[in-house]
């Protein structure tokens, strides 16, 4: 079943919290092997955060196990001009290592991300950062647990690829 507490989404016996920490872990090991550098935040994002790219890593829940998918939100309002440009990228590259389907159910709740919402909070992005949310997929679902949980290689690797076309299309990589 769903329930939602201090570690975000939970199924399969494991919750959100250390799922999207591990795949984080791994997207950040693919990324520096090819010279990125790399900053794993805690959930509160410093004030004024900068960087070429801004990805925050989730995971789905849902009181139906049959309802699956990843989806992929930019900032309500983009700044940056390039947060469509990276959620592309990761759409593309996600789908691509991962076989997932997309769940088209893009949330207020992920375009509004608080670390998106500089006017609100001063723990959230400079506004000119290019940023993207990704729901890796729901830990209620079977389906997608296979991936998240079992190969998480798969959905690191659908980032990390992201990321590079993403910072490669603006001549940063």
């Amino acid at each position: 079943g769903l329930t939602r507490n201090g570690s975000g989404a939970s199924g399969g016996g494991t919750t959100e919290v250390v799922i999207v920490l591990q795949i984080a872990e791994k997207v950040k090991a693919l990324l520096e092997k090819q010279g990125v550098i790399v900053e794993l935040l805690p959930a509160t994002v410093p004030v004024d955060y900068f960087a070429d790219a801004f990805v925050s890593i989730h995971a789905d829940g849902n009181n139906n196990s049959s309802v699956s998918g990843f989806k992929i939100s930019a900032p309500q309002r983009d700044f940056s001009g390039a947060s469509l440009s990276l959620v592309e990228s990761l759409y593309d590259s996600y789908e691509k290592a991962t076989k997932l389907s997309v769940d088209t159910n893009v949330t207020r709740r992920m375009s509004g991300y608080y670390a998106f919402n500089w006017r609100r909070y001063e723990h959230a992005l400079f506004p000119l950062t290019p940023a993207a949310i990704v729901e890796t997929g729901f830990l209620t679902s079977p389906t997608d647990r296979k991936v998240i949980v079992e190969k998480q290689d798969l959905a690191a690797k659908g980032i990390a690829d992201g990321i590079i076309d993403f910072l490669k299309s603006r001549s940063l990589l």
